[in-house]
């Protein structure tokens, strides 16, 4: 009887020798295949619990660096605006500075004037710009378009510009500890007290176009127009620094995450990747292991007299 015992347990112990040796065999097969060693934390505790770590860095720079380019993006587009609307105010100073020679009469304004109706249509879109359809200078309230017509004139212009959007900036976190200013508030660009960009070309066009003002109280009026007009440009420029000083902070942090991403994709390659050679080693002493393990296991399980007498 305790013949029989023991040797069962012998041949027990063979084959479960047998499942976890072919076990241990396909595990290098399939490192020398696929040329990755860790993929479970039975691969290796210590190194599965280090590579979820490196990828998890790896993960948050990538993350971080998508943040920072939608912000490239849109803070770009800002810029181009606030070019276009400095292009604007330029053009209207020139313009001012014509109506104020004394060589005009009243065909002349009327010219001029015309000109800056245009510079009006033009500075609302720049306002009003987009990316990615939400607009820039409407703060948190992207969806909502920011400026438009509140009252107009007799024949139409636009007297007054209304702003819609939102009092508060729109920001992204664009590292773990810091944020960055995307979308401004257009009344703090456009309408700030002061140096409002649509009351001076409105003004400058109302008073190139008064019928109540002889030829030579245009010219004064117009001449005093280049303060306001100025005023509004130096705002307009100061914006335009801010967010182009925010684009270099953000290529400064967008070489750290890429420091940061490839030391932690470098550290996940190497405790990810096979090691071809100790692989091979161990796969080659894991089959000599198996086949003699499997001689063993064909001897005890070779019938007996006594099992046909059972």
């Amino acid at each position: 009887m305790n013949i029989r015992v023991t040797g069962q347990t012998q041949v027990n112990n063979a084959i479960a020798n047998l499942r976890r040796q072919q076990s241990d065999v396909a595990k290098f097969q399939d490192q020398i295949s696929t040329g990755t060693k860790v993929k479970v934390a039975s691969d290796g505790p210590a190194a599965f619990a280090a590579l979820s770590v490196a990828k998890s860095a790896s993960k948050r720079s990538s993350t971080y660096q998508g943040t920072i380019n939608d912000s490239t993006a849109d803070l770009n587009a800002g810029v181009s605006a606030l070019q276009e609307t400095s292009s604007i105010l330029t053009q209207a100073s020139q313009l001012a500075i014509n109506g104020a020679d004394g060589s005009l009469d009243k065909t002349g304004f009327e010219a001029l004037a015309t000109q800056v109706d245009s510079l009006i249509d033009r500075a609302m879109t720049a306002a009003n710009q987009q990316q990615d359809g939400r607009y820039l200078f409407g703060g948190t309230a992207t969806d909502t378009q920011p400026f438009s017509v509140a009252t107009t004139t007799a024949d139409g212009k636009p007297a007054t510009i209304a702003y819609n959007g939102a009092d508060q900036r729109a920001r992204a976190l664009i590292s773990p500890s810091q944020t960055v200013d995307t979308r401004y508030t257009g009344s703090e660009v456009f309408q700030q007290t002061g140096q409002d960009v649509f009351s001076a070309l409105i003004g400058l066009r109302d008073d190139l176009r008064s019928t109540t003002l002889t030829d030579s109280q245009k010219t004064a009026a117009v001449s005093a127009r280049l303060g306001g007009i100025q005023n509004a440009r130096d705002r307009v420029g100061e914006v335009m620094g801010e967010q182009s000083g925010s684009l270099a902070g953000m290529e400064a942090i967008t070489n750290r995450l890429q420091d940061l991403k490839l030391n932690a994709d470098s550290r996940s390659g190497d405790l990810e990747a096979t090691d071809y050679a100790d692989a091979v080693l161990r796969l080659q002493e894991q089959m000599t292991t198996f086949q003699a393990t499997l001689g063993v296991a064909g001897k005890l399980l070779q019938p007996s007299l006594l099992d046909f007498i059972r």
